[in-house]
């Protein structure tokens, strides 16, 4: 009798029937795909014709000798269309149809691995023609009738050959493969891999056994199956809702999927579950967005190696009088210094992509938040190691950094052609000689001072960072009058917390690209920031940052002030405005790594206090807002009186 190779055409792995010559008497339909040929003309060819491989395929020109199963071989190959993958391949002697022999070729697509999951609904869809299948062959019994016992035996064969075909295909699957009833009960039918994805064989359990479901979570999970069973909404609206993952004891991520299994009627009489182990998935992302911040930290390291050290200085100087802040008694601590260092620092940190470090930050602002309303000395021990833990990070960032910067880019001044006190010393004893002031001046200001433009360039990607976090659009930072010189020493401060201003200028200012449309503004924001030097009876420093955002609205400030218990019914618009510097102070709801928190505009303002300054906000709802800062202009004369690293003996 002729063999019925219909019968493989609902596996989902290619799958070719070759004659004792190689040449193809069968392809099944995922097999016809991968050669890229239809089946007419893979009639006429031989295997080794169809495929062509990287390394020889020892069996392929010897398929007559073959007697018992090859085992499988992984190789590249490239098909007629010139498509290239990789593949496992097996060839094993087929049961004798007489009066030939044959041979069956199984093929495992490995380069697809998401094939299997895309097409177990397909393979479930063809239940339905197993089950016409098995109607055709009662019929034939039926027919033959007089030869019942022995067309019985032969069919029992046959069924018996593809239920082996089929758990081999079962077996040979990667993820976890079994079927539960209405009753939520696992079937028989299961692969081989759910020993090793799910920790055990499922046939005959509780399917929330099989998935080690929390025993308070296991009446939720019933309710929930017999939702789905019953169909009362979308069997796709309704699968997510299940056990998204599995509890591995090993700590592998296994994920969950569900796909239904129906009668002919149409009516769910199973549900497929298939676990997925993606640990090197999800592995591998962490470690490529780990690669892409180290990646972008040494562009960084390398395009502004002074800003960075700058950076540097700043956040141990900060660190350090966190740590000497924290020795102190609890009863001591200032809970607004050490939300000022944390947040400074976080920002500093990713502004430069020193994102382990920016991490922990956020971590000891939340146990400070946490601490708000409870016993101040619960938190002192927690927050205290996590201060220790952000030390330890920021110094493996240093370690990792002197390659790049050196020990002069992280050296505890700022380094020229030589230390900056021995610049002072040398214009001091020069402007001792004879009209050698002017020129101690010109050596200071030349050498000493540097453009304050430098100092404001890595806000530009910072600017875009948070804007693309935010799902807006901003055009590049609009640096007005950078060529101002300024001493780095004093002005260092107050230039770091200026992070702040423009992560407030996107996050709070900035208008979504709809919104802006609406208002008949472009979709893209503008931020800018403006240096002058005004000069009276002293010299001033102003710096004033704007944005055409949405501006702030006195009546939402009041609002929040109101929840707080605090009354505004006296203070103008202007003076509710100013309450942006007020210590904690937030409009935002939801704390994030960019806001949220309320200490930013807190220490823009107490730095420029600390100069002998001020700071202000003017704002015009739906035009935008500016801050301004005015502080001393400090010249080089005068410069050691103001910073303890400028004094020389």
């Amino acid at each position: 009798m002729s063999f019925d190779y219909s019968l493989f055409d609902t596996l989902l792995e290619p799958l070719f029937i070759l004659a004792e010559d190689g040449k193809i008497i069968y392809a099944n339909e995922p097999a016809l795909q991968l050669c890229a040929l239809p089946f007419r003309k893979a009639q006429k060819l031989k295997f080794c014709e169809i495929l062509t491989f990287n390394e020889k395929v020892e069996w392929c020109e010897s398929i007559g000798t073959i007697i018992d199963p090859t085992p499988y071989k992984e190789v590249r190959f490239k098909n007629h269309e010139g498509q290239e993958g990789r593949v496992q391949l097996t060839c094993r002697k087929f049961l004798p149809v007489e009066p030939e022999q044959h041979w069956m070729v199984f093929v495992r697509d490995v380069t697809l691995e998401e094939r299997l999951q895309n097409k177990y609904r397909g393979e479930l869809e063809q239940k339905e023609g197993y089950i016409e299948e098995l109607k055709k062959a009662q019929a034939e019994l039926e027919k033959y009738s007089k030869n019942l016992e022995k067309m019985v035996e032969e069919r029992t064969r046959e069924i018996t050959r593809l239920n082996q075909q089929m758990k081999a295909l079962l077996d040979s699957l990667r993820d976890g493969f079994l079927i539960f009833g209405p009753d939520g009960q696992c079937f028989e039918t299961s692969s081989h891999a759910c020993l090793r994805v799910l920790e055990g064989a499922p046939a005959g359990k509780a399917i929330w056994d099989v998935l080690r479901m929390p025993e308070n979570k296991v009446p939720g999970f019933k309710k929930w199956m017999m939702t789905l069973f019953s169909e009362m909404l979308p069997f796709e609206d309704l699968a997510p809702l299940g056990p998204p993952s599995f509890p591995h004891s090993e700590g592998k991520q296994i994920a969950i999927e569900y796909f239904p299994v129906r009668t002919d009627s149409g009516t769910i009489e199973g549900v497929v579950v298939v676990a997925s182990d993606i640990t090197s998935l999800v592995e591998a992302k962490k470690q490529a967005e780990l690669d892409r911040e180290h990646a972008r930290l040494i562009i960084k390291l390398v395009k502004n190696k002074k800003e960075i050290s700058g950076f540097i200085r700043e956040a141990q100087s900060m660190l350090s009088n966190l740590n000497t802040h924290l020795e102190k008694p609890i009863k001591d601590w200032s809970r607004d210094e050490i939300f000022r260092a944390l947040h400074t620092v976080k920002g500093g940190c990713a502004s430069f992509s020193v994102i382990k470090t920016a991490h922990l930050c956020h971590e000891a602002e939340q146990i400070l938040a946490d601490a708000k309303s409870e016993y101040f000395f619960e938190k002192a021990s927690p927050l205290k190691q996590k201060c220790y833990d952000i030390q330890n990070s920021f110094q493996e960032f240093i370690s990792d950094t002197k390659a790049i910067l050196g020990d002069k880019g992280l050296s505890e001044e700022r380094m020229i052609e030589m230390p900056v006190s021995e610049m002072i010393q040398w214009s001091q004893k020069i402007s001792k000689w004879s009209e050698g002031q002017d020129i101690a001046n010109e050596l200071l200001k030349k050498y000493l001072m540097e453009p304050i433009g430098t100092f404001i360039e890595p806000y530009k990607e910072l600017i875009q960072t948070v804007a693309q976090s935010e799902n807006k659009k901003v055009d590049a930072l609009e640096i007005v009058n950078e060529n101002l010189r300024i001493l780095p020493e004093v002005y260092s401060p107050l230039l770091s917390c200026l992070v702040h201003a423009f992560r407030n200028a996107v996050d709070h200012g900035i208008e979504f690209p709809a919104a802006r449309l609406a208002c008949g503004k472009p979709d893209a924001g503008h931020i800018s920031v403006q240096f002058n030097l005004i000069e009276t009876s002293t010299s001033t420093l102003q710096i004033k940052i704007a944005d055409d955002g949405g501006g702030i609205d006195p009546f939402s400030i009041r609002k929040k002030l109101h929840e707080k218990g605090l009354s505004t019914a006296t203070e103008s618009d202007y003076e509710v405005i100013q309450r942006v510097f007020d210590t904690e102070f937030s409009t935002k709801t939801v704390t994030t790594e960019i806001s949220g928190r309320g200490v930013g505009m807190d220490a823009i303002l107490i730095s420029a206090l600390n100069l002998g300054g001020t700071a202000w906000v003017d704002s015009v709802v739906g035009q935008g807002t500016t801050l301004t800062i005015e502080v001393p202009y400090i010249k080089e004369q005068n410069a050691a009186q103001r910073n303890p690293l400028l004094k020389v003996a």
